[in-house]
């Protein structure tokens, strides 16, 4: 869709500057007199401000605000209002700028007689693709108030899981680092005046000693280069990882192999990937379907590639369990359960047992991350500290000795 700039009058008489992506000038006209602005300038953007994207600068949408919509929209089916009516009225009071222009645009859609599949479908960045399926589905088969309702709990609880598992991630990360800052704390500012009393005296030190002392010199002279150096090994990778899909690969089969950070983005993904596979199932969509869905959804690139490669098996006529097996990617529990659903014609509710099971895993591994980090820590600032203590236990003992044999 083109993009239009415009400087508009408000209610209020104040003077704005926005943004509109919308598919024609006339649309752009009806949202502005909807949205009580009065056009002072509008111009339309060259092409190449589509393609820089820079609409999402200007729209950004959470996804608690997005599973509002979803429930409001869900009541409004239910309550038999008429869908362009009862969507223009929720613009109407949504104070989020841009959900106002994306509900008052839909809404121009179905006066005009497009379905509201159709309608959503023009903001897949913001609905993605699992939701607009069940639109159409619910379309098709009448029962369009419930696939509202799925489509708003299924977001929620995919929320849940996210939440649930950057929160296990987060424990870990501020260890590593709080471990990390103590110990350039003793090497940078406590261990060098320790150090500069030892050089003072004559007598020889022992290896673990001129090891630390060089260690904490090195550190010392060369700590902003170190940090300058890390900043710009994560700006790196970050900046590899999302251009370069083969780098991206590897660099998640890394993560997954990791202690503790593995557990968490396994347990997370399956847990993912099975709510997602529960309500596309449930909904009606073929299996074949769900999983080019289920791929395009899918962050993690390992997960990605094992989802095509179960799709193109199901092509050829594999069952999912055994295609799902093929991967070594999948937990034995996942394909067992999915082999019983396959035998009992009860798929979907199979996943569904599936993503509770590992939705608790994630759960339980949010409450009892630090419990698991503890040995670690522990054992990383103790040997820490044991090294320290016998690098400076070391010369005062030599120290003891030569005073000793005068």
């Amino acid at each position: 869709m083109p993009l239009f700039s415009v400087e508009a009058i408000d209610i209020e008489g104040n003077k704005i500057r926005r943004l509109f992506e919308v598919d024609s000038e006339n649309r752009l006209l009806n949202i502005l007199e909807a949205s009580g602005l009065t056009p002072i300038k509008i111009h339309k953007l060259p092409g190449f401000f589509k393609y820089l994207n820079i609409s999402k600068f200007f729209q950004k949408i959470k996804k608690a605000e997005l599973i509002e919509v979803l429930d409001n929209l869900h009541l409004i089916v239910q309550s038999g209002l008429p869908l362009n009516t009862g969507i223009m009225d929720l613009a109407k009071d949504a104070e989020n700028t841009a959900i106002k222009d994306m509900l008052l645009d839909i809404s121009f859609q179905i006066q005009g007689g497009m379905p509201l599949s159709q309608a959503v479908e023009r903001y897949k960045n913001i609905f993605g693709d699992v939701v607009i399926s069940l639109f159409k589905i619910g379309e098709e088969t009448g029962t369009l108030d419930q696939t509202l309702k799925d489509a708003a709990e299924h977001l929620r609880k995919i929320e849940d899981i996210k939440s649930k598992a950057k929160q296990a991630l987060i424990y870990p990360a501020f260890a590593f680092f709080s471990t990390l800052s103590a110990m350039i704390f003793w090497l940078v500012y406590v261990l060098p005046k320790i150090i500069e009393a030892f050089k003072t005296m004559n007598i020889e030190l022992p290896w673990t000693t001129r090891m630390v002392m060089a260690i904490s010199e090195f550190t010392q002279n060369y700590f902003f280069q170190m940090l300058g150096f890390l900043v710009l090994a994560i700006i790196i990778i970050l900046f590899l990882r999302r251009k370069f899909f083969k780098f991206k690969y590897q660099s998640d089969k890394v993560l997954l192999k990791l202690p503790i950070i593995g557990i968490i983005l396994k347990n997370f993904n399956y847990a993912f990937f099975a709510e997602y596979m529960r309500l596309m199932i449930s909904a009606g969509l073929p299996l074949y379907q769900a999983l080019n869905i289920m791929e395009k959804a899918m962050n993690n690139s390992l997960f990605k590639v094992a989802i095509r490669n179960v799709r193109e098996e199901i092509e050829m006529g594999e069952s999912l369990s055994k295609a799902l097996k093929k991967q070594n990617l999948f937990s034995s529990l996942i394909i067992r359960m999915i082999s019983v659903g396959e035998q009992t014609g009860g798929l979907d509710t199979q996943l569904s047992y599936i993503a509770d099971y590992y939705y608790k895993k994630v759960d339980y591994i949010t409450q009892n991350i630090a419990k698991m980090i503890e040995p670690i820590v522990i054992g990383i600032v103790g040997g820490f500290m044991a090294l320290i203590m016998i690098s400076l236990m070391g010369p005062i003992y030599t120290l003891i000795s030569q005073i000793g044999k005068m």
